[in-house]
């Protein structure tokens, strides 16, 4: 319910602006437009975001262990079988997207190219967990309102020459702290501790995650300011459609949180 307040209260935002700077006939029909735009994002919240990683589905000829993984481990939480999409990324991130009646699981090319039977089954438990518990349909809502953020900014970034490295700098330090707050509103810590929590109940898929999470290549950006700071920078040298992907593989995630457990495990 709070990603579709955020999701209003930007496009009345938007509506606002364009009735006091624009006709009244134009900024009547951008409105309407708007009203319809809100609709669509609250239809098709997964779509956008799949447009916006740039992902593409899969064929399950072509990865039939992953495809035939995904859905044990659906089975097995009782929820409906995915769809499986994958994109290029610069993270071994994996998502969980939901909306209405669909269940689309998106995972980073170079993993789901190299990951192993038991990379699968512990990442695909992961994805059907969150689904099952109806966090994968509320973290879909929480990326979106961040990339709804991001979206307006890069695109103005698009219409200039690359690189521009001085107004990629002032976009990634001004929208970030905005972007993330939305998020985090949206998604707070204690949904990945309830999500956390009840991953623990399952041992063996837990302790695969903990492992798998040892070699993955992640972000880490939570709690980590420093780390975040490199980000920023590192984000800033690429182009506008591969800083939106940076901007949603850096959100906060599942992952990020095991692998602050794993290393608190390791100094006790």
């Amino acid at each position: 319910m709070l990603a579709r307040i955020f999701l209003l209260c930007l496009l009345l935002l938007s509506g606002v602006i364009f009735t006091m700077l624009a006709p009244l006939g134009l900024a009547i029909g951008l409105c309407l437009f708007g009203l319809v735009y809100w609709f669509l994002l609250n239809l098709y919240p997964d779509k956008f975001l799949l447009h916006y990683l740039q992902a593409r589905e899969t064929i399950e000829t072509d990865h039939p262990e992953a495809y035939r993984i995904a859905r044990s481990q659906c089975f097995k939480l009782k929820i409906q079988p995915p769809r499986i999409y994958t994109y290029s990324g610069f993270f071994n991130r994996s998502f969980a997207l939901s909306a209405r009646d669909r269940l689309v699981f998106v995972i980073e090319r170079k993993t789901l190219e190299t990951a192993s039977k038991e990379d699968f089954e512990a990442i695909f438990f992961g994805l059907s967990l969150k689904a099952s518990l109806g966090i994968a349909k509320q973290h879909t809502l929480g990326l979106l309102v961040m990339s709804l953020i991001w979206a307006p900014f890069l695109k103005l970034l698009s219409f200039f020459k690359f690189p521009n490295t001085l107004m990629s700098w002032g976009i990634q330090f001004f929208v970030a702290p905005i972007a993330n707050t939305a998020y985090r509103l949206v998604l707070g810590a204690k949904t990945w501790d309830k999500f956390l929590k009840t991953l623990q109940k399952y041992k063996w898929e837990y302790a695969r995650l903990l492992e798998l999470n040892q070699k993955l290549d992640q972000p880490h950006l939570w709690s980590n300011p420093a780390r975040e700071l490199n980000f920023r920078f590192y984000s800033a040298g690429h182009t506008p459609t591969q800083q939106m992907i940076l901007a949603i593989e850096g959100a906060s995630h599942p992952l990020d949180r095991l692998k602050v457990e794993s290393e608190g495990m390791v100094h006790a």
